[in-house]
């Protein structure tokens, strides 16, 4: 090749690159009527930050290679305290005490993976599009709208500048409309529909997959217990609902159980997502169980199933209670609701002969 052929491929590849990027970074056309409220490409937000009476949640872009698009920070305040009946018998009233103790301790801080609707969230910024504009309002008009003194605030960060906004939702709203105040000029705009929901409900955005690979990405696995271990092998992983996994000794002798086991491990589904970093309210997990995945030589992933110390979680016999999960792809420690089962049947299959 010659130096002006490859100058000439290498200014084609740089001019193809520039057009993927300017194409993701181009603002979509808009219906007519839509307003721009913020003026940005995704690369311009980095930070947002919503609160109300229930919850303040941050939003950042991930910086890690290989990690989430967006990290949520969520911080629950004390829900409100639950009324009592003084006309109620000492037990009663005991278990409302008890309630309202509970209520007023609110979960700890946590950051959390986001999913793909926290990335959707995010990027609906970038730029920001009211469906509709109405000016600077007088006073009553803002009551009606919810504005007059509003509990919900939001900020993005654009380009290092800080943009503020009140949120109000008129008492009886139709299709559940909500309104933006932007704090600079005090115009108001209609909010784009289901962005208000997202905000108040930062825990449905959250990651939940257990693994980032797909079933077909493994040819073997290696189940690890109490000092034993017990390798498996997947055949027709190619073929979807057909895979099955059989002993590596044995290979030519399908293992049912083996199967039953991975398809309850990989459907699992957690009841609760802890935060990175953040330890059960029982204690420190002693891991019991661990399975590392494989693709010949090559490590895939893996997970781990723990009971808390305090609950005997490194004995084997330990008794039934929670089971945490955590793999790879995920921040921190899950619980499982049928972690229980999964550990027990784990350990009968590496005991297997």
């Amino acid at each position: 090749m010659t130096g002006r052929a490859a100058a000439i491929q290498g200014g084609l590849a740089a001019a193809g690159l520039l057009a993927v990027y300017l194409t993701w970074q181009r603002e979509p056309e808009h219906p007519p009527g839509a307003i721009t409220v913020i003026d940005a490409v995704k690369a311009d937000i980095t930070h947002v930050h919503y609160t109300d009476e229930n919850n303040a949640v941050d939003f950042d872009r991930g910086r890690e290679t290989g990690g989430p698009p967006v990290w949520i920070h969520l911080v629950p305040t004390a829900k409100a305290e639950p009324k009592t009946n003084a006309g109620k018998d000492q037990k009663d009233q005991k278990d409302q005490k008890d309630k309202k103790d509970k209520a007023k301790t609110p979960e700890p801080p946590r950051d959390l993976l986001g999913g793909e609707p926290a990335t959707k969230l995010f990027e609906s910024f970038a730029p920001l599009i009211s469906p509709r504009a109405f000016g600077v309002l007088d006073a009553a008009k803002l009551k009606e709208l919810g504005l007059d003194a509003p509990t919900r605030k939001l900020e993005v960060t654009v380009r290092g500048d800080v943009r503020r906004f009140d949120i109000g939702q008129p008492d009886k709203a139709p299709g559940g409309e909500a309104f933006l105040r932007d704090s600079r000029d005090g115009r108001v705009y209609l909010l784009p529909r289901g962005m208000l929901a997202d905000l108040q409900n930062p825990s449905r955005l959250v990651d939940r997959r257990l693994h980032a690979f797909e079933i077909a990405d493994f040819d073997r696995l290696l189940l690890s217990s109490g000092g034993k271990q017990k390798e498996f092998l997947q055949i027709n992983r190619e073929v979807r609902g057909k895979s099955s996994f059989a002993p590596a000794k044995t290979p030519d002798k399908p293992d049912q159980m083996a199967k039953n086991w991975h398809d309850a491990m990989w459907r699992a589904f957690p009841s609760e997502i802890l935060g990175r970093g953040e330890e059960p309210p029982t204690g420190k997990p002693a891991v019991v169980v661990r399975v590392d995945y494989y693709d010949g030589k090559t490590s895939v992933g893996y997970m781990e199933l723990a009971r808390p110390e305090s609950a005997g979680g490194l004995s084997e016999e330990a008794p039934s209670g929670d089971v945490y999960a955590r793999t790879e792809h995920t921040a921190g420690w899950l619980k499982l609701a049928t972690g229980t089962q999964l550990v027990a049947d784990a350990q009968k299959l590496i005991a297997a002969p």
